[in-house]
Order: C-alpha cells, then structure tokens, then sequence
C-alpha cells in the first residue's frame, strides 16, 4: 500500500462528519467537563470556616479544594488573609499566591489529618 493511499485511508471516517454532529459532540464533551461542586450543608460550612480561621491564626497549611473554570482545583498553602467584606481569602505557599472566593470552595484539610 502507497504512503499517499495510507494518507487518505485516515481521513476517510471524518468525511461524512456533518457540521450538526461536530458541534453535538463538542456540546457533549463541554458537558463532561463541566464539575459541579457538591451542595454543601450547614454544617460542613462551619467545619470549613473553623479550618481556615485556625490555619489563620495556628500558621498552618490547608488544602483548598475550589472550583475554577468549572473544573476542580486544589491548592496547599497558608492563609495569609481573609476578606469577609469581598468574600475571598488569599492563600500563599512560597511565591504562588491564591485568591480564592468563598463561592468557589467545596473543601478545606489539614493536611496533616489524612
């Protein structure tokens, strides 16, 4: 079999590939990269805000688990500061810097609870 044939072979599939059905697909992939955060209770709110209060004033690192560009994200550091008024805390583990909002959390470690 000739190179050029070989060529052609690997695109013969996508030939018949309708515009209608790349943009579903590419709809359907979006979808399934999209995270959603669990829906957190009370409770898991106070145990969230204990954890960063503590890590602020005990200078000990947390793990942030957050939700950026609707796709899950983690971040280790210390908590350097909160804003209640603006909603965000900034986390800082050596030069990397974090602000990140209260909407965006679904999780805060110790990590040396694990």
């Amino acid at each position: 079999m000739s190179i050029l044939y070989r060529k052609n072979m690997l695109w013969e599939g996508s030939r018949m590939f309708l515009p209608e059905h790349r943009e579903q697909l590419l709809k359907h992939y979006k979808q399934q990269q999209t995270f959603t955060p669990p829906i957190l209770t009370e409770e898991a709110w106070q145990e969230i805000n204990r954890l960063i209060l503590e890590g602020l004033e005990g200078e000990f690192p947390l793990l942030i688990q957050y939700v950026e560009h609707k796709r899950p994200q983690q971040f280790c550091g210390f908590i350097e500061k909160i804003d209640p008024h603006e909603r965000w805390i900034k986390v800082v583990n050596g030069q990397l810097i974090r602000i990140i909002h209260f909407d965006q959390i679904y999780g805060v470690e110790s990590p040396s609870s694990e």
